[in-house]
């Protein structure tokens, strides 16, 4: 198992975990007509646009893990504006806001497209940076978690961050309850999303 930066060619790899994981940490391929959805969100952007960084976990079968992240979130939103949310625009049409009751978990994405996830304000502003992390099954129980946070931690050091933020749940495959391990602290909580920070050092 190694754990490198990632590359263009791991494209492919982050959609797909991004999906088999997108379910609370357990498989939404079902969910969803269009695979990529949830990736188009939360881990393509960070490997293909300025900001953004990315660190895989590969084993004998392949990338089996990533941490992904950027070290300012308000800066990154900007530029996702202009370099990635565009494209996907034209590709996917705006769900109708009256059919909300009625949206499928793609209209749900697609719509986050047009009106991209924020976090609350107060956390954006004392924790600047933010990750996100996905391990396939297989991966999960040998410390992995902890090496890819460590490597992101080290590059955000780099960048010159000094606190980060995650979003997550109370999930039966960890979520919330793996970054406590961590040293995240809960910051604050918005629907079914649990905010927690930690200094980057």
């Amino acid at each position: 198992m190694q754990i490198r930066e990632g590359k263009a060619e791991d494209l492919e790899a982050l959609y797909a975990i991004a999906l088999v994981t997108g379910d609370n940490g357990r498989d939404a391929s079902a969910l969803y007509d269009d695979p990529n959805m949830i990736g188009h969100i939360y881990s393509a952007p960070y490997l293909m646009v300025d900001g953004g960084f990315c660190f895989v976990a590969e084993d004998e079968a392949g990338v089996c893990g990533y941490v992904v992240g950027t070290a300012d979130t308000v800066a990154f939103a900007r530029t996702l504006e202009t370099d990635w949310w565009p494209a996907l625009r034209t590709r996917y049409p705006e769900p109708d806001v009256t059919s909300r009751a009625q949206w499928s978990p793609d209209e749900w994405r697609a719509h986050l497209f047009y009106h991209p996830e924020m976090p609350p304000p107060a956390v954006v502003e004392a924790y600047p940076a933010h990750l996100h992390m996905n391990l396939l099954e297989r991966a999960r129980g040998h410390g992995l978690g902890r090496q890819l946070l460590g490597a992101a931690l080290r590059h955000l050091t780099e960048l010159g961050a000094s606190h980060v933020h995650v979003g997550a749940g109370w999930t039966d495959a960890g979520g919330a309850a793996f970054w406590q391990a961590c040293g995240f602290a809960v910051l604050e909580e918005a629907g079914r999303t649990v905010y927690l920070g930690r200094a980057v050092a």
